[in-house]
């Protein structure tokens, strides 16, 4: 069993996915230098976007850790980051540190198997390439998006789109992609599929 800080954001993050964050407070300031050394890893939580960082208990079990693949930092002391999703990880207890931050006790969870978008699924492929020629700055974290590959396709839609944290959930702790391909092409029948103003 191993520790983690972690980042609670309402904006959320899969492994292969890939995040740009502006990091305000000192507390997790800290934990980027101290990730950029080396030192320590980190994994982001799913919020809701009205819920403080700091409840415990609103946390969801399923996280990803993530490695920074860019940073700079400006005159406002203020730090931004590219994250790049690792491993989903089921966060066993939470506490508190002395610096504020929050760490986790944590077992790595099951990844995805890759599979092939086919004739059923190419339109969720199609549509998340408008949402990121509508997006161009979310789209170009993608210099080589896998729009071939259905796993990946569908954890960037989960990412984006705008679903309560705990369905997020359902469908990332599913053993495949299954259910979430049958739950996007249902938002596609249903012509409530967003391509464009996505939070």
């Amino acid at each position: 069993m191993s520790e983690i800080s972690l980042l609670p954001l309402s904006r959320h993050l899969l492994p292969e996915g890939r995040l740009a964050i502006t990091i305000a407070e000192d507390r997790y300031i800290q934990m980027v230098k101290q990730s950029l050394a080396g030192e320590t890893d980190f994994a982001l939580c799913m919020l809701n976007q009205d819920e403080e960082q700091n409840e415990i208990k609103k946390l969801p079990a399923i996280a990803t850790t993530c490695k920074i693949i860019d940073f700079d930092s400006d005159e406002n002391s203020l730090l931004s980051i590219v994250v790049e999703g690792l491993q989903k990880v089921r966060l066993l207890s939470i506490r508190i540190a002395d610096n504020d931050l929050l760490m986790a006790n944590y077992h790595p969870y099951p990844h995805w198997e890759p599979t092939l978008v086919d004739d059923t699924t190419e339109c969720l492929s199609e549509k998340l390439k408008l949402y990121y020629s509508s997006q161009p700055e979310t789209g170009a974290l993608y210099p080589d998006p896998a729009y071939n590959d259905l796993t990946w396709v569908c954890q960037r839609w989960l990412e984006i789109l705008p679903l309560e944290v705990h369905y997020k959930q359902l469908l990332i702790t599913q053993e495949s992609v299954k259910l979430t391909v049958r739950f996007l092409l249902k938002l596609l029948d249903n012509n409530e599929f967003p391509t464009q103003d996505i939070i």
